[in-house]
């Protein structure tokens, strides 16, 4: 039974799924296809899909490493209609695993569907009689190929033939045409591996040895191979050329057995199986060559003649009827015919040279033994060369093949046991060995194939829940629809059907016939038309767009009036160009809807284009700006690049800025040339550091050091309480109080951002104070600012005393500092600032100074002792010049009364003595001590 399973186009399309099933049609389980001299191929690939889809992908992945070139998911087709897909790739020859899935705006959709073996590689048609096509007995040594990538048409399926030494029992019935009457039931096959129980169809009996010469090609050329197979067995070169150019009359048999009946073969036959072949197979899969093996038959009807003649006088002898003349103008012929049928004057011929046969009673006693005819080969050599007829390659020469085992060979002609592997391994070397020693090229490197034709897409259109409308391209010849119980449905390129499955044939000019294989479709309604809305006014603009936005679809597809042609596949569709425009939809059945009404759009004027000015340099440093303009030609509006919005503007950052001006018309004008700025950037910022305190007294200075971070500055500045003082050094004195950082100036004239700051503070200095001579042998400090304590030095020693008050009682010069401390956090002393030197210079004499606030004194002549004020009121003070130990002051009348007596104590400093209760009057005041005695007069008056 003939296993019929699409090639070209079998299209499934089930509609109201949830899962969108992919289905593969064409390229079917083991096809190859044909490679061209760069190992290359464009592999058509067709199928169905039952859910919309916008993208078609395919990915093919070798069989095993090394058997060809992995290609990753490659887009094949976009936006599909109608549930149907055709698209192509190129494909590097070899032998794949092929996966096709689609997606939906980005995502898988459905299954992904996968065909396990699909070849890209060589495609053979082998033709001539029973030696290239088998000899009808199943051998038990047969060579049925190893390597999984050699490939038969296997047109026949007879589960006993393996077995049974019989010829071919059944065809089927559906293809009766190979040996009957008519291609009109030629029919895409399945593909099978070569093995023992196959047969190489149409009509190959068996692998005979072309499984071996399969296995090598492969493993030599590492792509997979398939052979059809047309060889009729005893059909000689005359029966193949008659065949050929008188299709409607039955060639004649070139043997007869019958006296008075002429045997004829069927009209058309055998080069009806090769045309078909060639019609059907190669211009949709490609082909390298047909493999002619053919002579045997030749030269047994000149055998068959010789034997008559042996018993015949010479006068009445026949001549041979095969002459080298005729060989080679039946093969010339049949090669031109073959070319002018497929429509390429390229179609390469490979042709064997053989003609080893015996007679029809070969074996029988009386019978010549076989040998070959060196007439016929001749004439297979001459075909060979002649250049004018090329492209035709030289095959294997066979009649050296089993010749010493005559009684071997099935009827003196068939290759038997050992003789097939010697068959095979002649055609192996004719086809893979270097054509000489000084051209290593093969049959491969110089024979280009034919490559596969374009395989046409079917398209289908909705018309309702029972019709639906199928299409195929124009340009072809005759077209035939047919369905699945082989009813002709129409004879046009388009028809309206139902739902059901169908297949169709296209026949080209030339008479080559493209069968579309069955395909399964179900009718439905196309949706409504769909409304259009717009988001903005449609008198927009011009230079900017409209966006059209179509009501609910599955899929969009819009249209130019003005062109009809397709300008975007989105719902939302951003338009700005003026026209009429149309929107159909896609729904979930992948039918398309009537356009919607069309939606007109006309542009308004935009202002003229805006130029820019330059107010500074376009190069600055990184915190600075560049200062741009706008023009202003019939402008109520600015809008600038980075969105700012007047007509002048600082620019801060790196870029290319053009603005754009608003015209009273609502309408902006085309940006302006651009105008790039360059920002340069700031040198790494520099650290400064102290070398000394940074709190000082008025009058000192702190020093400050600035290091760079790197290499990358040309010169210094620093800035003191915000203000830059242009110092162009790495250290500076500060003398005043100040917030100081520093900065690094690069070759750009770029300050880094500022170093870390260091406050230097100094401290205020206390003014001078002043001395003052409170007594005759008291000095006193005073100050007009706060003092935290006073310095008092003598002819430049320092006296312990930090107080207010100092007893003068030695010559010399007596002077003083005011003293102010200030904390500092960062030390547990404070900082001390003193003032300039006060002095006073005291001298022993006589004379008393006529003022205490004087820069210089004389001690009085009072013996010592002074009292003072001297009248007084009653309180007065006692001071002595010399430090007494143990005195007691006593006071007395003059009448030498003691009025007072005081506690004995140690005169180191004035006595204040308050005698305010005691009248007035003179008093005599002692002072007495172990070491000095002294009275003074004392006067009290009021």
């Amino acid at each position: 039974m003939l296993k019929k399973l699409p090639l070209l186009l079998c299209f499934w399309f089930i509609s109201h799924v949830v899962v969108s099933q992919i289905t593969i049609t064409s390229p079917v389980q083991r096809q190859v296809i044909q490679r061209d001299l760069a190992n290359k191929a464009i592999v058509t690939i067709v199928g169905s899909y039952s859910q919309p889809v916008d993208e078609l992908q395919v990915r093919f992945i070798p069989v095993k490493t090394g058997q060809g070139t992995a290609l990753d998911w490659t887009v094949f087709k976009t936006n599909p209609r109608g549930g149907l897909f055709k698209g192509t790739v190129t494909l590097t020859g070899g032998w794949y695993s092929m996966e096709v899935r689609g997606l939906l705006r980005g995502a898988v959709v459905g299954n992904v569907s996968r065909i396990e073996r699909v070849g890209v590689g060589e495609v053979f048609v082998i033709a001539g009689q029973s030696n290239a096509g088998g000899s009808g007995l199943r051998s038990t040594n047969e060579t049925a190929s190893s390597d999984d990538r050699v490939n038969c048409a296997n047109f026949i399926n007879d589960p006993g033939y393996g077995t049974s030494a019989s010829y071919i029992k059944n065809f089927d019935s559906k293809n009766k045409s190979f040996v009957t009457t008519t291609t009109d039931a030629f029919s895409i096959i399945e593909f099978s591996q070569l093995s023992k129980d196959v047969t190489i169809g149409p009509l190959g009996i068996g692998p005979y040895y072309w499984g071996k010469v399969g296995d090598a090609l492969a493993a030599k050329l590492n792509v997979p191979i398939v052979f059809f197979n047309v060889a009729w067995g005893g059909a000689s070169v005359r029966v193949w050329r008659e065949s050929a150019e008188n299709p409607t009359v039955g060639a004649p048999s070139d043997f007869q057995f019958d006296s008075g009946n002429i045997n004829r073969y069927m009209p058309g036959y055998p080069y009806a199986n090769l045309k078909a072949v060639l019609g059907y197979y190669g211009i949709n899969m490609g082909i390298r060559a047909i493999l002619w093996m053919e002579g045997e038959t030749q030269n047994l009807l000149n055998l068959s003649v010789e034997q008559q003649n042996a018993t015949l006088p010479l006068s009445q002898q026949k001549p041979l009827p095969v002459t080298e003349a005729s060989y080679l103008d039946n093969l010339k012929r049949l090669i031109t015919r073959t070319r002018q049928d497929l429509g390429n004057d390229n179609l390469t011929w490979v042709v064997a040279r053989t003609s080893y046969s015996g007679v029809l009673n070969c074996g029988v006693a009386g019978a010549l033994p076989p040998k070959p005819s060196p007439v016929i080969v001749r004439a297979q050599n001459l075909a060979i060369a002649d250049q004018s007829f090329s492209p035709i390659f030289p095959g294997p020469f066979t009649d050296n093949i089993q010749v010493d085992k005559i009684g071997d060979r099935d009827q003196c002609v068939h290759f038997t046991g050992s003789g097939l592997d010697e068959a095979a391994n002649s055609w192996i070397n004719s086809l893979t060995s270097p054509v000489s020693s000084n051209d290593s090229r093969n049959f491969f490197d110089l024979n280009a194939p034919i490559m596969a034709d374009t395989i046409p897409a079917v398209n289908l259109t909705c018309i309702s829940n029972q019709k639906l409308g199928l299409s195929l391209p124009a340009g072809y010849s005759a077209y035939q629809w047919v369905s699945s119980n082989y009813e002709i449905m129409g004879n046009t390129k388009d028809v309206t059907v139902g739902p059901g499955t169908y297949f169709a044939k296209i026949t080209k000019p030339n008479g080559n016939i493209i069968q579309i294989p069955s395909f399964t479709v179900n009718a439905n309604t196309p949706p409504a038309a769909p409304t259009v809305s717009a988001n903005a006014d449609l008198n927009y603009c011009e230079g900017t767009t409209v966006g059209l936005t179509s009501s609910d679809g599955a899929l969009y597809e819009w249209v130019a009036s003005n062109s009809n042609t397709i300008v975007a596949r989105t719902k939302t569709f951003n338009i700005g160009t003026n026209g009429t425009y149309s929107v159909r939809i896609i729904d979930q059945n992948a039918c398309l809807s009537p356009l919607s009404n069309g939606v007109t759009i006309v542009s308004k004027p935009r202002p003229v284009q805006p130029t820019i000015s330059l107010k500074s340099s376009t190069e600055f440093c990184d915190g600075q700006s560049a200062k741009l303009s706008s023009s202003n030609v019939g402008a109520i509006g600015y809008l600038w690049s980075n969105g700012l919005t007047t007509q002048d503007v600082d620019i801060r950052t790196a870029g290319t800025f053009t603005v754009r001006t608003l015209g009273s018309n609502g309408c902006y004008s085309a940006p302006s040339s651009g105008v790039p700025t360059v920002v340069n950037p700031l040198p790494t910022s520099p650290t400064i550091r102290a070398t000394s305190d940074t709190v000082f007294c008025e009058g000192s200075k702190t020093r400050l050091t600035l290091t760079p971070a790197n290499a990358n500055y040309v010169a210094f500045n620093w800035e003191r309480n915000a203000t830059l003082s242009g110092e162009n050094a790495s250290a500076i004195d500060i003398s005043t109080t100040a917030l100081v950082k520093g900065y690094v100036v690069d070759a750009k004239g770029c300050y880094s951002k500022p170093s870390n700051g260091i406050w230097a503070v100094r401290k205020a200095k206390p003014v001078s104070p002043v001395i003052y001579r409170v007594g005759p042998y008291l000095l006193a400090a005073r100050s007009t600012q706060p003092v935290d304590e006073y310095t008092w030095s003598l002819s430049g020693q320092a006296l312990a005393t930090k107080d207010t008050l100092i007893r003068a009682i030695t010559e010399g010069v007596y002077t003083l500092q005011s003293k102010r401390k200030y904390p500092i956090l960062a030390s547990a002393s404070p900082l001390v600032c003193l003032s300039s030197e006060t002095s006073l210079v005291t001298y022993f004499d006589t004379k008393s100074s006529s003022t205490l606030e004087t820069t210089e004194f004389k001690f009085p002549d009072d013996k010592g002792i002074s009292i003072y004020p001297n009248p007084t009121s009653g309180v007065f003070s006692v001071d002595s010049k010399f430090n007494l130990e143990g005195v007691v002051l006593k006071v007395y009348t003059m009448a030498g009364i003691e009025v007072y007596v005081s506690e004995k104590f140690d005169f180191n400093s004035r006595r204040v003595l308050d005698l305010s209760n005691l009248p007035t009057g003179t008093y005599l005041l002692r002072v007495d001590s172990q070491s000095y005695r002294l009275t003074k007069q004392l006067i009290i008056t009021r």
